[in-house]
């Protein structure tokens, strides 16, 4: 696949993610011919991830997107790739003031040849199939991004109303040693690439190999089930996974919208994507 296919699979895969939380908690996710965005007014956050604007009506689709949002929230943050349309998007946002940021590395991987899978030989890694292993998960990946229970909860909601069996779409992986979750995934097989999220380990377990040893065994997972690519996204994960074989091959161009000028920052700070990655 060429980068920029690898780009569109990417986020595909990653709006089927975002796509997990509507309905629940007041979130809305809405995905359409011309335009893709959630607003959840907290986590997983506010985002414009996709847009198709024909370039003679632009202007009112631009305007007629964001006064829709404005009925929800204060502020979002528009991420903008290569086959965002139309092509002049970028001047477009700054006209209207909207701040750019620095967004996140998005990286990827061939499955063709992947290491040869060592852990430790007391981590044992399972696939979530019930809602006791969901909650161990839902646990461990709390503590491992630092966040409390209750900002975690609309995670355990989202892959518990997704479903857990064999055949879902979207599949939550533990590693455990004597029980004890110590590393902890996300994979999403769509849209012709397999996508890594939530890679996660609690502080006490770090710098022992868990998390390596996960993600190779989800990428074992994905190439048995078809796919010759894996794709993810990181704010500060870059070498971590430059020595598991992965490459960047895009950073998010991103721009941030507030209602009210004066707390741009603020919008910035709080609608900032969560990392995908702790380890």
């Amino acid at each position: 696949m060429k980068n920029s296919d690898l780009i569109e699979a990417l986020r595909l895969n990653y709006i089927e993610y975002f796509r997990l939380f509507h309905d629940q908690h007041g979130i809305r996710v809405q995905v359409d011919q011309e335009a893709a965005w959630i607003v959840a007014n907290g986590p997983p956050g506010n985002h414009i991830l996709r847009t198709n604007f024909p370039t003679e009506y632009a202007e009112q689709k631009i305007d007629s997107l964001l006064a829709a949002i404005s009925r929800q929230t204060g502020g979002i943050r528009w991420l903008l790739f290569p086959k965002d349309r139309p092509g002049d998007l970028r001047d477009r946002l700054k006209q209207r003031g909207l701040i750019a940021g620095r967004g996140d590395l998005w990286m990827f991987r061939q499955l063709q040849h992947l290491p040869e899978n060592r852990p430790p030989s007391s981590l044992t890694i399972c696939p979530v199939r019930d809602l006791a292993g969901l909650r161990a998960w839902w646990t461990a990946s709390a503590q491992g991004f630092g966040t409390s229970q209750r900002a975690a909860q609309r995670w355990y909601d989202a892959f518990r109303r997704h479903g857990l069996g064999c055949k879902a779409q979207v599949t939550n992986y533990i590693g455990q040693i004597d029980q004890e979750v110590v590393t902890t995934a996300s994979l999403i097989l769509a849209n012709g690439i397999a996508g890594i999220y939530d890679l996660s380990t609690p502080p006490n377990y770090r710098g022992n190999g868990f998390a390596s040893a996960l993600v190779i065994e989800l990428l074992q997972q994905a190439r048995n089930c078809g796919y010759s690519h894996a794709g993810l996204q990181t704010g500060d994960a870059e070498y971590f996974y430059h020595g598991l074989g992965f490459e960047t091959g895009f950073r998010e161009e991103e721009f941030f919208w507030a209602a009210d000028e004066a707390n741009a920052q603020a919008v910035k700070d709080s609608n900032k994507s969560a990392d995908f990655t702790t380890v």
